[in-house]
C-alpha cells in the first residue's frame, strides 16, 4: 500500500498516475485524519507541505511542522516496519556547490521549517529517506502555480502575458525535471527499506538569462526585467549518491 499526501499537488498527481498499485490519498489541513492501516508493505509519501517558500506566515508554517509530525506519528503506530519518504527543499536549504556531505544552511523560514521536519523524521528511527529536491520543472502545470520559472516561461510563449523578473540574470539555478524525480522516487518506493537516508536530487545547472534564452527560441516571450543592484547566486546540486544507491539517471534537460 502506498499512502500519499499532496495527491492533487504538482507531484502528486503525476505520481498517482504512474503508479499501478494500491494507493491512498491523504487530505488534510490542519487535523490530520486516522486512516492508516496496518500491511505486511507500505509507504507514506509525504508531498503535502501546504505553505510556499516566500510565505512568511508562521501559523501557517508552523502548522506544516506539527502535522508533519502528527501523519510520522499515526502512520508509524500501524506501521512501526513501514517506510517513510519526505521530499524537502534543497533550493532552500543549501546555497552554491552542494552534495549531502554540506551541513544545511536554510535561508528562508520556510527552509528552517522543511529542515525541522526533517530532523523530527529522524528522530523517530524509523525506515525513512528524505529527498531534497532542486527546482521542477515540466509535468503540465497549473497555471496558477506561483514557482516554477521554466513553466511560468513557457507557458507565456507567443502570448500577451507580461513576466516580471527581479534578479541577476547571471543567477544559476538547478533544474530536475518532474518525470525524473518520480523515476527516482518510485526507485525509493520499491528499495529495501534502510534507517534514515538524505539525498539530493538535481538535474542541470543553467543560468536564468540561458533559461530565457532556450525558451525564447520556441516563440516571443513579453519580459519586463529589473536586475538592478541584485547580486547573482548559484545553485548546483551534487545528486552522485542518489544516482549510485539508486542505479538512477536524469535525462529530461532543458536543452
Amino acid at each position: 500500500m502506498l499512502y500519499v499526501t499532496g495527491a492533487s499537488g504538482l507531484l502528486g498527481k503525476r505520481v498517482i498516475e504512474r503508479w499501478n498499485s494500491d494507493v491512498t490519498k491523504i487530505s488534510y489541513r490542519d487535523k490530520v485524519p486516522d486512516i492508516f492501516k496496518k500491511h505486511k508493505n507500505s509507504c507514506l509519501l509525504h508531498l503535502g507541505w501546504s505553505s510556499i517558500p516566500s510565505t512568511q506566515d508562521e501559523a501557517v508554517l508552523n502548522r506544516d511542522v506539527t502535522t508533519s509530525e502528527i501523519l510520522f506519528s499515526k502512520y508509524l503506530e500501524k506501521n512501526p516496519n513501514g517506510k517513510i519518504i519526505f521530499t524537502s527543499s534543497a533550493g532552500d536549504l543549501h546555497q552554491g556547490l552542494s552534495s549531502e556531505y554540506n551541513f544545511p544552511s536554510p535561508r528562508t523560514r520556510y527552509g528552517e521549517c522543511k529542515l525541522k521536519t526533517e530532523t523530527i523524521l529522524k528522530n523517530f528511527g524509523c525506515y525513512s529517506t528524505v529527498l531534497r529536491v532542486s527546482n521542477i520543472w515540466g509535468g503540465d502545470p497549473d497555471p496558477n502555480r506561483k514557482n516554477g520559472l521554466v513553466d511560468k516561461l513557457i507557458r507565456v510563449i507567443n502570448t500577451d502575458e507580461e513576466v516580471q523578473l527581479s534578479v541577476n540574470l547571471r543567477s544559476c539555478l538547478d533544474l530536475i525535471h518532474i518525470d525524473d524525480l518520480i523515476t527516482l522516487i518510485y526507485k525509493v518506493i520499491l528499495s529495501e527499506p534502510a534507517k534514515h537516508r538524505v539525498f539530493l536530487v538535481g538535474g542541470q545547472s543553467i543560468s536564468i538569462w540561458d533559461i530565457i534564452d532556450v525558451i525564447s527560441k520556441r516563440g516571443y516571450l513579453k519580459l519586463k526585467i529589473d536586475q538592478q543592484k541584485r547580486e547573482k547566486f548559484f545553485l548546483d546540486i551534487d545528486s552522485s549518491r542518489a544516482k549510485t544507491t539508486f542505479d538512477w539517471e536524469t535525462k529530461n534537460y532543458l536543452k
